[in-house]
């Protein structure tokens, strides 16, 4: 085989490539959930056509390679990001997301972290310049046809002063620093997409499941990693998953619990891990779902 021919041979290859990889990341009609495989954190990918809704970053730069797998390669725009709680775990990936592409939205609470890392975040964010929306229980997040309604916070939380570009870090902590526990300040929305429902509740306790508006859902993010002081009885009694979806890496906590794998289990409800399988894909078209 001569020279020529393996260079016209290599250049048919990548030109086959390039159709099939624009081919397979064409959109459809249906919705796309994508928990990513960030290790102990969390990053949830909502897709729909053209659409991306990016939940959380988790802690590291990983979540870069979930999008570059489930965003076409020509898309550079994320038209909403929802961080759940100023949490690194959370937060700390968004940094490098903020960078790459051109977000349309921030949905965050106006609460801060005394940390290297989420100041490095809050920069981030005021130089993307995007709007930046502090959500309470009752907002809806419509882009249709998805509709995300706001379960928790019950009200606005934190000081607006926080995405104040001419802020102090000193203003910003004395104004909106918070003393509690930050898990329990978790954005926590519920995607409905025709008859389709899922459930992403950061890493709520549940001691604050109890003030959610709940219902039967389809998906469950559970919250906090499958810790055991989350995704109560009575919670799993209210929404009755079909499937809890746990985005968990190595870590020291114990994530996730054996009290919390039984407590699903009691409910019947299937259980996948992104320690155990990777990135975890569901598709539904607006009635059924499936595991890709």
């Amino acid at each position: 085989m001569d020279k020529k021919f393996k260079s016209v041979l290599a250049g048919l290859v990548l030109v086959i490539g390039l159709i099939w990889a624009i081919v397979a990341q064409s959109p459809d009609n249906q919705v796309h959930l994508v928990f990513c495989d960030v290790g102990q954190g969390d990053a949830t990918l909502i897709s729909y056509k053209s659409i991306q809704i990016l939940i959380d970053g988790g802690p590291n730069d990983k979540v870069l390679d979930c999008l570059s797998h489930n965003v076409p390669f020509t898309d550079r725009t994320i038209e909403m990001v929802v961080l759940t709680h100023p949490n690194a775990d959370h937060y700390n990936g968004l940094i490098s997301v903020i960078k790459r592409y051109d977000i349309l939205q921030f949905v965050i609470n106006s609460l801060a972290e005394d940390s290297i890392s989420f100041w490095e975040f809050r920069q981030a964010v005021l130089a993307e310049g995007a709007p930046i929306y502090s959500p309470q229980a009752g907002d809806e997040l419509k882009i249709d046809p998805l509709k995300l309604t706001v379960l928790w916070p019950e009200s606005k939380l934190g000081d607006e002063l926080v995405w104040n570009p001419k802020s102090s870090q000193s203003s910003v902590l004395g104004a909106a620093g918070f003393s509690g526990d930050l898990n329990d300040t978790s954005i926590t929305l519920e995607l409905k997409f025709g008859n389709f429902k899922a459930l992403f509740p950061g890493d709520l306790s549940s001691l604050s499941e109890l003030n959610l508006a709940l219902e039967d859902i389809d998906i469950l993010k559970v919250a906090h990693h499958g810790s055991k002081s989350s995704t109560s009885a009575d919670f799993l009694t209210a929404t009755k998953p079909e499937l809890a979806v746990i985005s968990v890496g190595k870590n020291s906590y114990g994530h996730p619990t054996r009290e919390l794998l039984e407590r699903l289990g009691d409910y019947d409800t299937k259980i996948l891990r992104t320690d155990e399988k990777g990135e975890i894909k569901i598709t539904s078209d607006g009635q059924s779902w499936k595991i890709n």
